[in-house]
């Protein structure tokens, strides 16, 4: 069975002078046979509410991917927008990591860098979306996990499909107080982290060393 790793960090926009809001999650790419479809097991999940540097946080998820059976074998994306996460990217590249360096906007598509650059541009909805239509297929595994962080994502995924599921019926039917998408929420660091670790497994095939795809997709096909 085919298997790899991806390590999703996102950071929130500070509030004032306080520390960021960080979150990492790491899921596991696993397929059986080249006929099946690949499956996302989430094998943890961690809130960071106090870090006290980039360097510090670097260091942590360093030791983290250093590890059985994560070594060789992981490969990283970072949300840069705010400060402390391109000050993470750069904590990581010094460390001899390769993070994906990646923006989340608000306007429709995915782009990827210049050939010579790591860093891609995400439609935050988009990307969600693709997160939540792996749950509604069966392909996002969320369970078996005690702590809050993990307990929190699974109940939040779950209500996240229900409402996609009411968008993509019968709008008229709805009512009035329904909105055209999903909601993608810049301080969701459980959401976001794990959904970033999803998209880059779907973009990547099972070994750690290849790059992105030249035309990075936002579907759930992957």
């Amino acid at each position: 069975m085919a298997h790899a790793f991806f390590l999703g960090v996102d950071v929130s926009p500070p509030n004032g002078d306080g520390a960021p809001d960080v979150t990492h999650a790491l899921f596991e790419k696993s397929k059986k046979d080249s006929d099946e479809p690949a499956t996302y097991r989430l094998n943890r999940i961690r809130d960071h509410a106090e870090v006290a540097s980039a360097d510090d946080l670097a260091d942590h998820l360093q030791g983290l991917v250093a590890d059985q059976p994560y070594i060789g074998r992981t490969s990283l994306i970072v949300n840069r927008g705010p400060d402390f996460g391109a000050a993470l990217v750069g904590a990581l590249e010094d460390r001899g990591l390769d993070p994906v360096a990646a923006t989340l906007t608000d306007e429709g598509g995915a782009a990827a860098g210049a050939p010579d650059e790591i860093g891609v541009h995400l439609e935050g909805g988009s990307v969600l979306r693709r997160f939540v239509n792996l749950h509604r297929n069966g392909r996002l595994r969320l369970e078996n996990h005690a702590t809050e962080a993990a307990s929190r994502l699974a109940r939040d995924v779950q209500a996240l499909s229900e409402r996609l599921d009411e968008i993509d019926g019968d709008m008229e039917a709805l009512g009035e107080t329904q909105t055209d998408g999903l909601s993608f929420d810049p301080g969701a660091t459980h959401i976001t982290s794990a959904a970033l670790a999803v998209w880059l497994g779907s973009e990547r095939s099972f070994d750690p060393s290849q790059r992105l795809k030249t035309s990075p997709q936002t579907d759930a096909g992957a």
